[in-house]
């Protein structure tokens, strides 16, 4: 199971003008609300170590006067049911982040109420793009470009800095790996190969921004960038397409559980980047 909750967060506190909601809060808050249904597993995903089955952030507003919106992704299935089961349906009235005390409302899961809201799995997305057994389902137009939306700062961490350009190997391996842990069925390690050789970055929309975590700043990039597949290959054009789906739950890079690399894919890109709510970066 693949979750994707949307949160709506009203400040309940007067506004503050100095008050800032850090990655660190967002994730913070994460941990208490899974430690209170399962101790054990909110224990497990604070030790340090390497990718983590959820991200969080919180969105840019899609409309004036939207207000918060914090997104919750979960891509291991005890930690998605958990979610949708118990901690969702029980969510306190109200949660504090930083400095502000913030009323929160229904989640949403339906993607046809929020586009960055969505439930499936992984048996969905290998089925769209390798076979269906449903005869009245729609396959996938047969594309050799795929469009994606990084909607908050996203960057590759390597030897202590930040690559701040979507390098499709990149890209690519990230999800790859995610997915090989946390999803069936796995797929080989030359795939990343076979990216370095046949895909490349075709067009582009992207701006670089200063990301401060509260402990210190980075950079990451966000907007637009559309590559190409050069291999007609079906079965690596099926994995491609099928990982750039899954990047909709598990994120892009570094820092993912602290509001970077929030990612989705898109048809055409179209309008503008708008700035990340969180972390700030003032």
């Amino acid at each position: 199971m693949f979750l994707s909750a949307i949160l709506p967060l009203t400040p309940s506190d007067p506004p503050v003008s100095t008050a800032r909601v850090y990655g660190h809060h967002i994730h913070a808050l994460f941990l208490d609300l899974v430690r209170r249904a399962d101790p054990a597993l909110a224990q497990s995903l604070h030790e340090p170590r390497g990718d983590k089955p959820f991200t969080l952030s919180l969105l840019p507003s899609l409309a004036k006067g939207e207000g918060t919106r914090m997104r919750i992704t979960a891509f291991e299935p005890h930690l998605a049911q958990l979610l949708a089961q118990t901690i969702l349906p029980n969510l306190p009235r109200e949660i504090r982040l930083g400095d502000t005390t913030f009323s929160v409302g229904a989640p949403i899961t339906d993607r046809t109420a929020h586009p960055w809201a969505d439930i499936s799995s992984a048996d969905e997305l290998v089925n769209r793009w390798f076979q269906s057994k449903d005869p009245s389902s729609q396959k996938p137009i047969r594309s050799d470009r795929v469009t994606l939306e990084f909607i908050t700062p996203t960057a590759h961490r390597q030897i202590h800095r930040n690559i701040l350009f979507p390098i499709p190997a990149q890209l690519w391996g990230g999800w790859l790996r995610a997915w090989n842990a946390y999803a069936h069925p796995a797929f080989e390690d030359d795939l990343i190969a076979r990216v370095e050789q046949d895909v490349a970055i075709s067009r582009y929309n992207l701006k670089t921004m200063i990301v401060n975590l509260g402990e210190y700043r980075t950079a990451g990039w966000l907007g637009y960038a559309t590559f190409t597949y050069f291999n007609r290959e079906p079965a690596l054009w099926r994995v491609l397409n099928l990982l750039a789906d899954f990047a909709f739950f598990c994120g892009t890079g570094y820092k993912t559980t602290q509001g970077m690399g929030t990612t989705r894919r898109l048809d055409t890109p179209t309008g503008n980047p708008k700035p990340a709510a969180t972390p700030h970066d003032d």
